[in-house]
């Protein structure tokens, strides 16, 4: 029974053993690890994206009200104007590398004095008003009426830069506004600063309260721009620093040197050269003068000698 039970059991096939000897089965088992662990990342993934798209701001103001900042990392600046073919620049910027002829175009006559545009003035060919547009996405900080410049208008950027709009007939935002690149702040018209330009919009762009070339802002965005202004900033400063260096240094090499003081004789050789030449002249003035006077003794004598022998 026992020998029976034991070829019994020598028989019986083990289907895992049998099973796992096969060469498909490891790869199939690292096949369908490799996927359970791409289902677990691509989930994950998925479920990141998930999380952070739902914590975007469908607006510019959250769910409380406070007010989000405007993202201008991939916007550039554009012209303030709807139909940028209609419009052309009447007045430029003031530069102070630009031509004499140039700058005096850059100019504005204003209560009997030139004051320098820190901007650009737009107009139509035809003189007629036209609409003014965001030059770029950001927060509308002033809206006012100057008697002089007319309806104005400023939007906050990133970076310290502020975009200035003036000459505005009228105006469509107010202060606190969120406004996207193109949207419409208000219509050009005139001023009493600039009476010449007639129907126009004066655009400034400022940095840090600076006013800058608005043409070199074009197809920039915040970020490139006010690196451009900094660089510029910095290598006017040190251009500065040379030229007062150069001019210090032209200025101290001009002054009158110090003369070199000769050395001065020495006293005791001066001093005993000039004693004796003295003592020695003394000396012969007195030899003289004792010749002289035992001379002069000698011929009294013998005068009075002659006289004696004539007496007698």
């Amino acid at each position: 029974m026992k020998e029976e039970e034991k070829q019994t059991k020598k028989t019986i096939p083990m289907k895992g053993k049998s099973a796992m000897k096969k060469r498909w089965v490891y790869p199939a088992v690292y096949l369908s690890f490799a996927a359970v662990i791409l289902t677990s990342v691509l989930w994950y993934q998925n479920d990141a994206k998930n999380v952070e798209k739902n914590n975007t701001p469908k607006s510019a103001l959250e769910d409380n009200g406070a007010a989000v900042p405007v993202s201008l990392t991939k916007e550039q600046f554009q012209m303030p104007v709807a139909d940028p073919e209609a419009i052309e620049v009447v007045k430029d910027f003031f530069s102070p590398d630009a031509t004499a002829q140039e700058q005096e175009a850059a100019l504005v006559f204003y209560n009997n004095i030139y004051y320098q545009n820190r901007g650009i003035d737009l107009a139509t060919a035809n003189n007629k008003a036209f609409d003014v547009t965001a030059a770029l996405s950001g927060n509308v900080v002033k809206v006012a009426k100057d008697p002089a410049l007319g309806f104005v208008v400023e939007v906050e950027h990133d970076k310290g830069v502020v975009t200035h709009y003036s000459s505005l007939a009228s105006v469509s935002v107010k202060q606190g506004d969120q406004v996207k690149q193109g949207a419409v702040l208000g219509q050009a018209g005139e001023n009493a600063y600039d009476k010449d330009a007639k129907i126009h919009a004066h655009f400034e762009v400022r940095k840090d309260g600076e006013a800058v070339d608005p043409v070199m802002a074009w197809d920039q965005s915040v970020a490139q721009l006010a690196a451009s202004v900094d660089n510029s900033r910095k290598e006017m400063k040190k251009a500065e620093e040379k030229k007062a260096a150069e001019e210090q240094k032209k200025a101290e090499e001009q002054k009158p040197g110090k003369q070199e003081e000769k050395p001065a004789p020495k006293a005791d050789d001066k001093g005993g050269k000039d004693t004796k030449d003295s003592k020695d002249t003394k000396d012969g003035k007195d030899a003289n003068r004792e010749q002289e006077s035992s001379s002069q003794s000698a011929e009294d004598t013998g005068a009075q000698a002659d006289d004696s022998g004539a007496n007698e």
